[in-house]
């Protein structure tokens, strides 16, 4: 089995060597004809695993014509640009000549490639793409005309129940796409497509998605850049998940609460063991955080409720801003400990509770052991009417 494995690979290494996608600097042709384009300035550039790096300027001649011509080493994706917001996005390999056309006035919605196997199928993923967003801006605008119907709260049910459909569309299209194509590099780019400002895969819920992506490339392109990175997140993913796995054990009800120790608005630590012998809630929460702020008052009613029988609250903030965690103090009328350590989402606690979302909430019996995690407002009213009855 061994002996087959290894023989396909070196069909895959040789095939590659053969035309040109390994073995040496090859150069690309990149030719187009775009309307309205007449003596129009575009930019070339490539696309690496973090940032955006300019590589030309290209000016076309009266026709629209423009052409460049590049050595690279292994595939790469580039973007060919209008303006900020009208560009495509090409997946270009050694030795190709890639020919576009469309139209300068709107790029995106009106180009086609040829000569390029991945810039042909990104064109595809970004047909579907234009699509989803044409669809969200529809559901945009029907959503501010309903704004002022008296039966705003049903309308507005039916475009959030149009816009989960559209979603789920386009995530199954996604990963349709990444199934038909576990080969290309174009299904790292379908990979870490958006909905909106959502994410369309996330590895918490998709990752054999990723996974299985890095294994197939990283055997074709094992030293792609943009492989590697997706290597990376991939170990990365499974590391956190794994320690987020032992963290949950550590966390389980009936055992200790793992010891916190942060300043107060004062600068004086104080310590979540300090409040030992009370039924104790650790509120996760942030003054930027408007489900939080909206929890806060409910807080304060069930705390001037139970205060007096042993309950206390151990508010830690995910703030980063002194003056706006003060502000919400004070806002809010808080009167229970709070302690920040001002690190957002990069405090020790977020690792140390598995801290996901905010605001989040544990109980803590009066021996410092877990007695509920994740709990919502209801439950934590129950669990204390029934505590201290």
């Amino acid at each position: 089995m061994r002996k087959l494995f290894i023989l396909s690979v070196f069909s895959v290494l040789a095939f590659a060597c053969s035309n040109g996608r390994f073995g040496g600097e090859a150069s690309f042709e990149l030719k187009g004809n775009l309307d309205n384009a007449a003596t129009t300035q575009l930019l070339f550039e490539e696309l690496t695993t973090n940032n955006l790096i300019p590589l030309d300027t290209l000016t076309t001649d009266a026709d629209g014509y423009f052409e460049i011509s590049r050595k690279i080493e292994t595939p790469g994706f580039y973007i060919l640009r209008v303006d900020r917001s009208n560009f495509i996005t090409l997946l270009i390999e050694p030795g190709e000549k890639v020919r576009i056309e469309g139209d300068a006035n709107n790029l995106p919605l009106t180009y086609s490639v040829q000569g390029s196997k991945g810039s042909e199928l990104l064109a595809t993923l970004n047909s579907s793409h234009q699509e989803s967003y044409q669809k969200i801006d529809s559901l945009a605008g029907v959503f501010r005309e309903i704004q002022g119907e008296d039966n705003f709260l049903e309308l507005r049910q039916e475009v959030d129940l149009a816009y989960t459909r559209a979603f789920e569309k386009q995530q199954q299209y996604v990963m349709d796409f990444i199934d038909a194509n576990p080969n290309s590099l174009a299904s790292i780019i379908a990979l870490y497509q958006f909905f909106g400002n959502q994410v369309l895969l996330k590895e918490s819920e998709h990752f054999e998605y990723f996974e299985k992506l890095s294994a197939s490339l990283s055997e074709i392109y094992p030293d792609n850049k943009h492989v590697l990175d997706l290597k990376r997140r991939v170990n990365e993913w499974k590391r956190n998940e794994q320690q987020r796995m032992e963290v949950e054990q550590t966390l389980a009800v009936g055992n200790m609460a793992p010891e916190v120790v942060l300043p107060d608005p004062e600068g004086n630590n104080v310590a979540l063991s300090s409040m030992r012998g009370k039924v104790v809630l650790l509120d996760f929460w942030a003054a930027w955080c408007n489900p939080c702020r909206l929890a806060n008052p409910k807080l304060k009613v069930l705390y001037e409720k139970y205060q007096r029988q042993g309950f206390e609250i151990y508010g830690i903030s995910l703030d980063r801003n002194r003056e706006q965690w003060l502000q919400g103090i004070k806002e809010d009328k808080i009167n229970w400990t709070q302690v920040s350590d001002l690190r957002f989402w990069n405090s020790p606690v977020v690792s140390l509770y598995n801290v996901e979302a905010i605001p989040f909430n544990i109980l803590i019996d009066r021996d410092g052991r877990i007695m509920a995690r994740g709990i919502n407002m209801q439950q934590l009213e129950e669990i204390l009417a029934q505590t201290f009855r």
